[in-house]
């Protein structure tokens, strides 16, 4: 019983984050917020959760994963309501970052499936099911949302179902038994409790044991192309609204497309790698083709002078996305030794994290300042730099 009531609530948080993403920035500018507001917001989130993840997976280590769980979908639900009731940006930014400490929800989910499923082939089957199940609901989500936000008072129903589906899942997540193991107390090791100092030591002495010389090329590139995909996620929703008036279900239904696109090339990579990449070991050709598609893309973004235009290019942006993660995994571990996997994945996952608290600012300031169009532009310098030294490193490893 327990595993189909986790594919439930996972499929729904996917459902209500699809619907936060795609509803925010619109109900911000209809009270009156800029994307330096945005910015801001984005960025003090992101660096609430680079703080607080690591706590709450301990707490969830000592609590229990239900027990902490819960205490998530609570904490979503009163930050949901809160959006919802008002018309106030002051209590809107108070009310994000309410939900802010809540959203660490698929992360235990996944620790749950750990915790109930015994071989390695089967967790990682039911992940990969939750995933599937995540990226369906992106679509339907998002046209939910766009017709939802042509209604009078439409951002708020969103909101108010938002809370509505956290509850089901309170309620759903409540009848499971709590099957976290016992922790066996010993005379000889005393409890330890979560200290953050402890965590940021650890994970500075794992940035020094990093062989930098081996991954610089791989770290840089991936900084860059996180660092220009958020600037492209955090603008898309202000050239689509006020350049080019793209709103309600037509906004929808462009949010639902990029979905399906990712999913297609996702799908297909596999065969893609044979007929294309077969010979492409190191993977450099493949990071090499994906900034080059990136250059391409924004650049077609910021010179697009119609809508037609414009969502032409957003597949080229979605191809490369894809292009560019599927190589980024592959290469790292097979460049890490068996030993360090894990401390390199996790180093490399900063990128995100560093790429969270500094894009936004940068959007906002710029997007408020030149236009959306001209972050887009702008972008292009990163993913040059990103592009020059994908192809000199390849040129060095055909030497």
């Amino acid at each position: 019983m327990i595993l189909p009531i986790l594919y439930i609530v996972s499929t729904l948080d996917a459902f209500c984050f699809v619907l936060v993403i795609t509803a925010v920035n619109p109900y911000v500018y209809s009270l009156g917020g800029t994307q330096f507001y945005l910015g801001v917001l984005s960025s003090v989130s992101s660096f609430i959760n680079l703080i607080w993840n690591p706590i709450v997976g301990s707490l969830s280590d000592t609590l229990g994963r239900k027990t902490v769980l819960l205490q998530c979908l609570l904490i979503c639900l009163v930050g949901n309501i809160m959006t919802a009731a008002t018309s106030s940006l002051h209590l809107f930014f108070i009310s994000r970052i309410v939900t802010t400490f809540g959203v660490q929800i698929a992360t235990l989910l996944k620790a749950l499936v750990d915790d109930n499923i015994q071989t390695e082939e089967a967790k990682m089957a039911a992940i990969n099911r939750m995933q599937a199940l995540g990226g369906a609901c992106f679509i339907f989500a998002s046209l939910v949302s766009g017709y939802m936000s042509e209604l009078e008072n439409g951002f708020k129903y969103i909101f108010y179902l938002i809370s509505a589906v956290f509850f089901v899942n309170l309620v759903l997540m409540s009848i499971i038994p709590n099957t976290h193991p016992k922790v066996t107390k010993t005379k000889d090791k005393p409890k330890q409790g979560f200290n953050v100092l402890e965590v940021v030591k650890k994970a500075t002495a794992n940035l020094t044991k990093v062989d930098w010389p081996k991954y610089w090329d791989l770290f840089t590139i991936k900084l860059l192309t996180d660092f220009v995909f958020m600037v492209f996620h955090f603008n898309l929703t202000e050239m689509l609204l006020r350049r080019f008036g793209i709103t309600g279900k037509a906004y929808g239904y462009v949010f639902a497309s990029i979905s399906v696109t990712s999913i297609l090339v996702t799908l297909t990579m596999s065969k893609l790698k044979q007929y294309f990449y077969s010979d492409d070991k190191s993977g450099l050709k493949r990071l090499l083709h994906g900034c080059i598609l990136f250059v391409v893309a924004f650049l077609g973004l910021g010179l697009s002078a119609s809508f037609a235009t414009f969502y032409i290019f957003l597949i080229p942006t979605s191809i490369s996305r894809v292009l560019l993660e599927s190589t980024f995994i592959e290469v790292i571990l097979a460049r890490a030794a068996p030993q360090e996997k894990g401390t390199i994945m996790g180093t490399f996952d900063t990128t995100l994290a560093l790429s969270g608290l500094t894009a936004p600012l940068f959007s906002g300031l710029v997007s408020d300042t030149w236009g959306a169009e001209t972050c887009m532009l702008l972008c292009t310098v990163p993913l040059a730099f990103a592009t020059t030294l994908a192809y000199s490193q390849r040129k060095r490893k055909l030497q």
